[in-house]
């Protein structure tokens, strides 16, 4: 195994943490047939701020939401856990239910946002800005309780010369099955760059799990090295090249209804 680029293997670890907890509320049916756009803000806090001056903009912000009767918009924060040099203190990961609705946000909060997001400059600043086109891969996990906290994990992948999306798509089907076959929990996202990436990026998507908790996070691992890994290794191998998965802990702080 490289020391920056993992084998397929391990990347397909990371493509199976995933639950119900952040991105549920989506609306994408099918594994890769529609995507919905996300964004994230990279977040570093002023001298003398910490997580406890941004919940309390953040409160201000979610009254100002329900104001407006905003139901089309999920939001959550993330505090880098097993992660190096990232350059940020804590992340904001947003999405709308789609195009239209991101359109009308942005509009909302450029108009009408502006002692909010004074307040929120206050406390944070936030250099990087980035839009994916979200897909879900894989079916999350139903949460089954109401707690906010959550595990988040972010791997840079890049298809194999020689392979295309189908491929991907396929292997990640057959790795769905054996999954959920044997007790390996979670579901899957890909996040493709569309706007504010570096231009020097070298990936093709993000792919990205979320699990209620770190003891999820530990089954998965455990059951994975107990042999598991072998088959995703079967499935996956020379099909994506990814790097060594990022893991934040989350906390939402809006979600959207559900639709039933």
């Amino acid at each position: 195994m490289q020391a920056i680029r993992t084998t397929a293997a391990s990347a397909a670890l990371f493509l199976l943490v995933g639950s119900g907890a952040v991105m549920a509320d989506s609306h994408e049916e099918d594994s890769g047939s529609d995507f919905t756009p996300i964004e994230i803000y990279a977040c570093n806090f002023h001298d003398g701020k910490g997580p406890a001056d941004l919940n309390a903009v953040t409160a201000k912000w979610n009254e100002w939401m329900d104001d407006e009767g905003v139901t089309d918009y999920f939001a959550a924060l993330m505090y880098p856990n097993f992660a190096s040099d990232l350059g940020f203190d804590v992340g904001w990961i947003g999405g709308w239910e789609d195009g239209n609705a991101m359109g009308t946000g942005a509009d909302r909060w450029m108009s009408q946002g502006g002692n909010l997001r004074a307040e929120f400059a206050e406390v944070v600043e936030c250099p990087s800005h980035m839009l994916f086109a979200s897909a879900r891969m894989k079916d999350p996990a139903d949460n089954g309780d109401d707690d906010k906290t959550f595990v988040l994990s972010f791997s840079n992948c890049s298809i194999e010369d020689g392979k295309t999306f189908d491929d991907v798509q396929a292997a990640q089907k057959e790795w769905n099955a054996y999954a959920d076959e044997h007790g390996i929990v979670g579901g899957s996202w890909y996040f493709w760059p569309v706007w504010g990436e570096s231009a020097d990026a070298d990936y093709d998507f993000k792919a990205v799990g979320a699990t209620p908790n770190y003891t999820t996070v530990g089954g998965n691992f455990q059951l994975m090295a107990d042999g598991h890994w072998r088959k995703s290794q079967e499935i996956w191998d020379g099909m994506l090249d990814c790097d060594s998965s990022r893991i934040y802990t989350g906390y939402m702080i809006r979600e959207m209804p559900d639709d039933e």
